[in-house]
């Protein structure tokens, strides 16, 4: 039976054949005692309060234990200015190309600054956690090969952008999460397949693809 891939979430899986990428904090993280994929980043929230070249000296030493940088990323609703936020965000994409990783993204009205660094490192797999972009920033983003859309708890209201977007975003480009909330994966796919109006088998075996063809194809 295919797995649930949970593109994002800071809980251990928590239903039978869940992949759940975990998000690490870069200061507590113990790889030795973790049995299940993790990313680790530099998030935006926290560049301010953070020793950057030691964060990512933690990052490039541990490469081998992680499926992804991330999340990290930009946001233009904190007080962070937005070039230190796109510097620190640049190393590690730099990481990420270096070694052929994908990265998950936290971008919250910062879309078109995401779009300039996607243009520029064409190479690196981008994964846009907690999409929620209208449609006018899906029409941007769909044209780059490089960028898939993650989308999670916004589906459980009609009237969001994600569940709007959703029907929109290719079935190759689409990953779902339960993110920090209390949703269970299982039923982010049932409410996403009812959205989209397909069977739930055929939208896991799609996401179980898309997770394949950039989180373990990739590094190979």
């Amino acid at each position: 039976m295919t797995s649930y891939v949970n593109l994002h979430t800071h809980r251990k899986p928590r239903v039978e054949g869940e992949i759940a990428i975990r998000n690490a904090y870069l200061k507590n993280v113990n790889f030795q005692s973790i049995q299940y994929p993790v990313s680790i980043g530099i998030h935006p929230w926290h560049v301010h309060k953070t020793d950057v070249e030691k964060a990512l000296t933690l990052i490039t030493n541990n490469l081998n234990s992680i499926i992804a940088i991330g999340e990290c990323g930009l946001d233009r609703v904190i007080n962070t200015p937005i070039n230190e936020q796109i510097s620190v965000f640049k190393a590690q994409i730099n990481i990420a190309e270096q070694n052929h990783l994908p990265i998950i993204v936290h971008c919250v009205k910062a879309y078109s600054d995401f779009a300039n660094l996607a243009k520029q490192f064409h190479n690196v797999q981008f994964v846009l956690h907690g999409f929620s972009g209208n449609s006018e920033t899906l029409k941007m983003l769909l044209p780059f090969k490089n960028v898939y859309f993650s989308v999670g708890k916004h589906l459980f209201n009609p009237l969001s952008n994600a569940s709007i977007a959703l029907k929109e975003i290719p079935f190759e480009k689409l990953f779902l999460e339960t993110d920090t909330t209390n949703l269970l994966i299982n039923n982010v796919y049932i409410k996403a397949a009812e959205i989209i109006g397909i069977e739930e088998t055929v939208l896991k075996n799609q996401i179980f693809n898309n997770f394949e063809k950039i989180f373990i194809n990739k590094k190979k």
